[in-house]
């Protein structure tokens, strides 16, 4: 046999090289259904997390109508409206742009052009970007009504759901604009999800002076999981099963921060992130004995 000649693999490797490679095809099967995004029927009460990179965005479906909280970034637009489409939307009850800042609101005005949407919320603090004035010209176009909801506004919509806003308070006016970030709590048949935009620390700190109860099952993780919120006090306040952090992989931010994450798990509360698993769906399923809301 030539030196060159390369040896034929015995029959031991062939068999561990397919069985390898067949558990590498079962988990990239895994991962895609596990990230999949949600049912094709409107009709199912669930809350998606959308997968749209370094952003938030996240859909509120509750029988015949769906409610959507930021758009993630102008690039992302494409990505947003198909995640809609693949869930069964074809308008919109209400859609709320957190704060001002391009990662919550960039693709907004797709949607509002795509999409009918009876209501926009918006915080008072506005801000002079090419987003935002796209944002607010598109609702003008399609006769989106613009309003900004005060503490303790209560709307009702689908099957027995409800979203209470809670902050920011009326002319509050603040230095950091992720801190006038609405900060809103969906419920529905005894489960309640709390969204926090990119409230820091000093909003989180207002906020339980004025609602101290703010017990929920799942939290969407302010500020992309970033050390700058979910201080102790207002972690130890909301006590959630799940944590939802929405951010892109590999970003330049450092999100999610390993002290935010490390809180988290002290507490044994459950992480999921768009950056690692992509959009999770979260289904409202009625618990015996719970109230509607």
């Amino acid at each position: 046999m030539s030196s060159h000649e390369r040896r034929k693999p015995s029959r031991r490797t062939v068999i561990l090289f397919s069985i390898f490679t067949v558990l590498v095809v079962c988990y990239e099967l895994f991962l895609w259904f596990s990230s999949s995004t949600a049912p094709t029927s409107a009709t199912q009460s669930a809350v998606h997390f959308l997968d749209v990179g370094q952003g938030d965005c996240a859909l509120i479906v509750s029988g015949e109508e769906a409610i959507l909280i930021d758009a993630g970034l102008t690039a992302a637009s494409e990505r947003v409206t198909s995640d809609l489409e693949q869930a069964g939307i074809s308008k919109l009850t209400a859609a709320i742009a957190t704060h001002a800042h391009e990662d919550h609101i960039g693709s907004m005005e797709t949607v509002l052009r795509k999409f009918p949407t009876k209501t926009l919320y918006l915080p008072r603090q506005t801000a002079n970007t090419r987003a935002y004035e796209s944002m607010l010209d598109a609702a003008e176009d399609t006769g989106t009504q613009v309003q900004i909801p005060t503490p303790g506004q209560v709307l009702q919509f689908g099957e027995d759901a409800a979203m209470t806003f809670l902050a920011p308070p009326p002319d509050s006016v603040y230095e950091n604009l992720n801190d006038s970030s609405i900060i809103s709590l969906f419920s529905q048949n005894g489960q309640r999800v709390l969204f926090t935009g990119d409230s820091e620390a000093p909003a989180e700190t207002e906020l339980l002076a004025a609602h101290p109860d703010l017990a929920c099952d799942v939290l969407k993780v302010a500020h992309h999981g970033s050390n700058t919120s979910s201080t102790d006090a207002f972690l130890d306040a909301a006590h959630p099963r799940l944590a939802v952090i929405s951010c892109g992989k590999f970003n330049d931010y450092g999100h999610p921060h390993p002290e935010t994450i490390a809180k988290l798990t002290a507490r044994e509360i459950q992480i999921h992130s768009t950056a690692e698993q992509g959009t999770y769906i979260y289904p409202i399923i009625k618990q015996e004995g719970a109230n509607a809301t």
